[in-house]
């Protein structure tokens, strides 16, 4: 490359690094070599892998196309040349690209490529994300604690509340929320789900509420559709809301209290006719005071709550869910049926299943494919499993609380110290996930809002004494 386009790459990219940073379009800016010199969030997010990976990868490698290269050293403009991308897991994806040749004195030094799906590809992918996959009869197990959220959750498709579900990685909050869906008089409309952590900030505020034409540099020709508006007459999941930006709370608020939506770079407020139903594995009560959640918001969403267990939360429901995924999974790579040893079997039930239904369904999957008896035995199970399972065993149990006093407990200590180890024993007890929190808050005789308090004073003063 020379000199003089080096100078102008420095200014340039300077100068464009935060508009491209706007763009809800994948962007690559290149060198006529075919060398990655900027990239763009939306890239990040359609390539699946950080920027870095991206900078380290010639454009032959990210697109598979020959007349691509060819068009980026010749210097020509050309609009939606159908092009294969190839994302980090090898992936193929159909994508339309525009390139916008640079030039420095006269000669073609690079080019801005940017990428989009092409409008066939866009409507399909639009079909399959309205479509429901899941009712209640898909919410696999019997114990009391699903039961009974099976049958809050039939009520409560019956009205038209704003619902959040809250429960851990891999419980299966969209599968309720989609059963709900199913189940209300508006199954009969789309079904649109977004996750707000896998989105990047620049491309989550379009992707909920749509743009105008001309609202930013790369905007589509007629605008485009938020969320919001593709969800009308139906049901808009949120999955993930306690990773929505504080700048995107403040208008989710306005949108939920006025029923209108206003595009990015519009003037015209567009009615919406929507219910949504919001996820988060996340304890919102903490993030509320810390300020990292709108205490305004969360009443908003927060009208009809929902609580997922976890797995080790219900594990009567265990065996049932072992012989369901055995059996889709048999049946997926046509392998003849297994049974589950008992020693394997008090494995599972030992488990404590950080990854929930999630994990138990990609275990399953494990031992189907490779196990090639017909006998699930303790050996034909992960080994990381096998290896928590020893951890657990080989750990020393806690000292057992005696009768009238906690281990630990002095009665000649100061209140103050007494009351911080009956909280740290409790949450010890109970664990510190928000259902976990909630026991020991019970336990104490305290309430939920109590015990956050009083874990805020403690965080303040063990930072201070530091």
């Amino acid at each position: 490359m020379n000199e003089p386009w080096s100078k102008e790459k420095k200014w340039f990219l300077s100068e464009v690094e935060g508009l491209l940073g706007m763009i809800p379009f994948p962007m690559l800016v290149v060198s006529v070599e075919g060398k990655v010199l900027h990239v763009n969030s939306a890239a990040e997010y359609v390539w699946n892998c950080p920027q870095i990976t991206l900078f380290q990868q010639s454009l032959g490698q990210l697109v598979d196309s020959a007349l691509l290269l060819e068009t980026v050293r010749k210097g020509k403009p050309v609009r939606d040349l159908a092009v294969t991308i190839v994302d980090q897991s090898g992936k193929r994806l159909s994508y339309l690209c525009k390139v916008h040749p640079l030039y420095v004195e006269r000669v073609a030094e690079g080019a801005i490529l940017q990428f989009a799906k092409p409008p066939a590809e866009q409507e399909r992918e639009q079909k399959r994300r309205n479509a429901t996959r899941y009712s209640f009869d898909d919410i696999r197990g019997s114990s009391p604690a699903l039961l009974a959220l099976k049958e809050q959750g039939r009520k409560v498709a019956g009205n038209d509340s704003t619902v959040l579900i809250r429960g851990e990685s891999g419980t299966g909050k969209e599968v309720l929320a989609q059963a709900i869906h199913s189940s209300s008089e508006r199954a009969g409309g789309p079904f649109i789900a977004i996750n707000c952590a896998a989105i990047p900030e620049s491309l989550l505020e379009s992707e909920l509420f749509g743009y105008e034409e001309g609202a930013f540099t790369g905007a589509k020709k007629g605008g485009k559709q938020g969320k919001f508006e593709l969800a009308n007459e139906g049901t808009l999941f949120l999955d993930e809301i306690g990773d929505m930006p504080p700048f995107l709370q403040v208008k989710l608020l306005r949108v939920l209290q006025e029923r209108r939506v206003e595009r990015i770079g519009g003037a015209v407020s567009i009615p919406v006719n929507v219910r949504v139903i919001a996820a988060t594995h996340k304890d919102i009560t903490e993030m509320m005071m810390t300020g990292q959640f709108r205490e305004d918001l969360f009443f908003r969403l927060n009208v009809i709550p929902l609580y997922v267990p976890p797995l080790r939360e219900r594990k009567e429901d265990l065996y049932e869910l072992i012989l369901h995924y055995m059996k889709k999974f048999g049946e997926r790579f046509q392998k003849p049926p297994k049974r589950l040893s008992t020693e394997a079997f008090q494995c599972l039930q030992r488990y404590r299943w950080p990854g929930n239904i999630r994990e138990l369904e990609n275990i399953v999957e494990y031992i189907v494919s490779l196990e090639t008896g017909d006998l699930v035995t303790v050996n034909s199970l992960p080994g990381s499993v096998r290896e928590r399972l020893q951890e657990a065993v080989e750990q020393p149990e806690l000292p057992q609380q005696t009768e009238g006093r906690m281990p630990g407990i002095d009665t000649q200590m100061p209140l103050e110290k007494t009351e911080e180890l009956l909280i740290m024993h409790a949450l010890q007890r109970f664990g510190q996930t928000t259902e976990g929190k909630k026991r020991a808050a019970e336990s104490l005789g305290i309430s939920v809002a109590t015990l956050y308090r009083r874990l805020h004073k403690l965080q303040r003063q063990q930072k201070f004494s530091k």
